[in-house]
């Protein structure tokens, strides 16, 4: 007969709850990076950053669409724009994200 506290003994049971503990404190982490950013961007304490790229033929752009807008870098809010091609050729583009800025400094 088995002897029942060697059988319930787990050598991986350390190694498991180390893992689960580490990956848990690295999705809090990155969880509570995304408002501390988008804090630090509203304070202007770091750039907002400026993309433009496609996929699929949707067009993701910021802060200014490409095809749209002319934007410089005094502007007083932020936003993230998706753009849609149209039948004719043509770009729609609708607002996904909005964020007014701090005025800088002087």
């Amino acid at each position: 007969m088995p002897d029942l506290p060697a059988a319930r003994y787990d050598p991986h049971r350390r190694r498991r709850t180390v893992l689960v503990a580490v990956i848990g404190v690295a999705l809090l982490l990155v969880l509570a990076s995304c408002p501390v950013g988008a804090f630090a961007i509203q304070q202007r304490m770091i750039a907002p950053p400026a993309f433009t790229f496609s996929i699929a033929g949707v067009e993701f752009a910021a802060p200014c669409p490409r095809h749209k807008f002319i934007c410089d870098d005094t502007m007083g809010w932020y936003a993230i724009w998706r753009g849609d091609r149209e039948p004719d050729g043509t770009m729609t583009y609708r607002q996904i994200y909005f964020i007014y800025l701090k005025q800088p400094r002087r």
